[in-house]
């Protein structure tokens, strides 16, 4: 949800002429916290428009496109600092419209009903673009309770991994292995951020979501599929009692083929991408660092499918 704020810049000029007293001269920028993208053939735009009264912030990057701001390191960080200039021009323009359409910089032929009334460009000072990439598992349990850093030390590599699959809890949509999702293992009944009272349907003080034998019959859980093997045991019951043989002590068919695979993990990708922007003098207003804000795009929003090998 965007958060609106205003930033007030109050420049006080005062004329020295033949009247004593100076002209006081009020300028508002007031625009959302987020900001959009278009990107051209061999550039990128990043800007802000406000209606009543109509304004627009933008900045143009040369040789600049959307996937180059979306290639993160190992460590899923992008950040990189590009300087303002004639090639690279950062703009405050004013309207005489009362509202803006929203494909104002997105559109390859210019609207005729646009009227500029006022357009500053700035060809100094520097814009830092940051993108950070978080990954979540969706499970309902935060990164910090799954260990993603139990040495404080921003090294994700000793994360967790309850079932040795490879994929860290934090990123893995079945932490114990055994075929069922751990948000459908009730890690966190009451939503309130603690797992005291997980689920532990053997009472073996391990509870279901981390517990390769949830019903601790000596059969695990992936391997209690009796009707076919689709890497979901949640869908095989023995009984008409309504409770899946991986949660019934009283049932461990032995003889029932064992898992061949896991199932399929989807993780879920986030992209936080920042500008900021220092030293730029837009007449009346000289900005030593401002905050452009957050990149509001659907792109920011993405997910990778893995399928971790099975022993």
């Amino acid at each position: 949800m965007r958060k609106l704020f205003s930033f007030f810049l109050f420049i006080n000029i005062f004329l020295l002429n033949s009247c004593d007293d100076g002209d006081i001269v009020t300028v508002e920028l007031d625009f959302d916290t987020s900001f959009e993208a278009c990107e051209g053939a061999n550039d990128l735009i990043l800007y802000k428009t406000k209606d009543d009264p109509s304004e627009s912030l933008s900045l143009l990057l040369n040789n600049v496109s959307l996937e180059d701001i979306f290639e993160v390191d190992d460590t899923g960080v992008f950040e990189n600092t590009y300087t303002i200039s004639s090639t690279n021009p950062f703009n405050y323009r004013t309207y005489s419209n009362t509202s803006l359409p929203s494909d104002l910089f997105c559109n390859t032929i210019p609207n005729s009903e646009i009227s500029i009334t006022q357009d500053t460009e700035v060809t100094s000072g520097t814009a830092v673009l940051t993108t950070i990439l978080t990954e979540d598992d969706a499970d309902g349990i935060s990164a910090e309770l799954e260990n993603q850093d139990p040495n404080g030390d921003g090294d994700y590599s000793d994360a967790q991994d309850t079932d040795g699959d490879g994929i860290p809890d934090y990123i893995d949509a079945d932490d114990d292995g055994d075929n069922v999702l751990t948000k459908n293992e009730d890690p966190d009944p009451n939503d309130d951020g603690d797992l005291s009272d997980a689920l532990d349907t053997d009472s073996d003080g391990i509870p279901d979501y981390l517990d390769a034998d949830d019903d601790g019959d000596g059969l695990d859980t992936r391997d209690e599929e009796i009707d076919s093997q689709d890497q979901n045991p949640a869908n095989d019951f023995s009984t008409g009692g309504g409770i899946a043989d991986y949660l019934n002590g009283e049932i461990a068919n032995l003889d029932a083929p064992r898992a061949t695979a896991y199932r399929e993990h989807t993780i879920v990708q986030t992209y936080n991408i920042t500008l900021i922007i220092y030293d730029v003098d837009l007449d009346l207003i000289s900005l030593d660092t401002y905050d452009f804000g957050v990149l509001d795009d659907n792109d920011t929003t993405d997910s990778r499918v893995v399928t971790p090998d099975f022993p």
